[in-house]
């Protein structure tokens, strides 16, 4: 088993979280040469993400009108960022044609962050040529081409994991070992929120190129950043979704393919009840998250975007002299610690060196649930939840 990697990030300048991957490269000391694949040409060198930027601070702030679209002095077009400045003489080639990269560069992981309704193949040609695969999330824009992705790597040497960071927070972590040692009994109900800032909406035209807001391409904020808490309820319960039904929708007014606000009831194969409520909601860029649950010993709460706090009460083992307890963690950026612990995990593994953060089949329970809580909005009937859909 190698020492080192050889990563190869399969990109486009509207791919989530780009920036991101590359610093992921590196930073981490046993990513020792990294090839990447850009179908414009743009990534390997000085470039400009499709990420926005405003030179007004406060533009959130500011009067809109749905549809009008941006506010003024609003660029489709990030900061410049150095790509060969950030990798050094770690990067040694680019490619345009990702099956190219593949085949000479032959890297031992490969990332990849591109509009979703474009991953399925990239990923599948990635697992077929023997790599451990990481890509930003959702994996598709429909659930029959993930569906096909996870197959392929079932059967693949490599790993697939999706980047659902937060599973490295340590609250989160917590929570998952303290309901796992039992300390909340029988578990009764989950409930969880998250909600994003509303203004993002108004760059549905502009923002990632448009994908970010139509449900076709991927986008959505049940698919885009709900699904981190689709995966944390699984996660820190244990427990998979059997059925769910709901309502996503289309309430802040802006003409988009997608939903920008959803309520969703899950059933649990444990028994569990659940319900999740989120959307791009708030008024400026303060998120608002927070997962309570219940059991019959006692009740859990924290708030998994921040990573502040954790708190519980049971009466099992210590609990019973001191049954109500709270932990606070650190100052550090929360996405941060989680992104450094989760990268650390997927590239150990690549390695030989322990579990991957997460499994193929984990991140198809995400993407099943998610559109079967579309399906059950469109069609007003509750939806059986299955993995690969059968």
């Amino acid at each position: 088993m190698s020492e080192s990697l050889r990563v190869g990030l399969i990109a486009e300048p509207a791919g989530w979280h780009l920036n991101g991957l590359i610093e992921m490269c590196a930073s981490y000391p046993d990513v020792i040469e990294v090839a990447i694949a850009d179908v414009t040409g743009q990534v390997h060198q000085k470039f400009r993400p499709v990420t926005g930027s405003s030179p007004d601070p406060n533009w959130q702030a500011g009067a809109h009108v749905p549809g009008s679209g941006p506010p003024a002095g609003w660029t489709k077009f990030g900061q410049e960022y150095d790509t060969p400045a950030v990798l050094g003489n770690k990067l040694k080639a680019s490619f345009t044609d990702h099956r190219q990269m593949l085949a000479e560069f032959k890297p031992d992981a490969v990332l990849v962050t591109v509009e979703p309704s474009k991953m399925p193949p990239l990923l599948i040609d990635a697992l077929r040529a023997g790599a451990h695969v990481f890509h930003e999330k959702p994996g598709c824009g429909r659930i029959e081409d993930y569906r096909e992705v996870v197959e392929v790597a079932r059967q693949s040497p490599g790993h697939l994991c999706v980047a659902f960071n937060m599973r490295g927070l340590p609250n989160v972590r917590e929570a998952r070992a303290i309901i796992q040692s039992g300390a909340l009994g029988k578990l009764f109900a989950i409930q969880t929120h998250y909600v994003a800032e509303h203004p993002r909406s108004w760059l549905w035209e502009e923002l990632a190129d448009g994908w970010m807001f139509d449900r076709d391409r991927g986008g959505g904020h049940l698919i885009f950043l709900g699904c981190h808490y689709i995966d944390l309820m699984r996660y820190v319960t244990g427990a998979d979704v059997s059925e769910v039904a709901g309502f996503a929708d289309t309430v802040g007014g802006e003409p988009i393919n997608a939903e920008d606000a959803y309520a969703v009831s899950l059933r649990f194969d444990n028994g569990m009840v659940g319900s999740f409520t989120g959307g791009f909601l708030a008024p400026t860029s303060e998120k608002h998250d927070a997962m309570n649950i219940w059991g019959s010993r006692g009740w859990l709460r924290f708030d998994p975007e921040r990573g502040s706090f954790i708190e519980w009460f049971t009466r099992e083992g210590t609990g019973k002299t001191v049954p109500q307890r709270r932990l606070e963690f650190g100052e550090s950026p929360s996405g941060v610690q989680a992104f450094d612990q989760y990268k650390h995990e997927f590239f150990q593994a690549c390695l030989g060196k322990g579990n991957p953060p997460i499994t193929a089949d984990d991140g198809l329970w995400m993407h099943e649930i998610a559109w079967a809580a579309r399906r059950a909005s469109d069609s007003g009937r509750a939806q059986k939840v299955v993995l690969g859909g059968s």
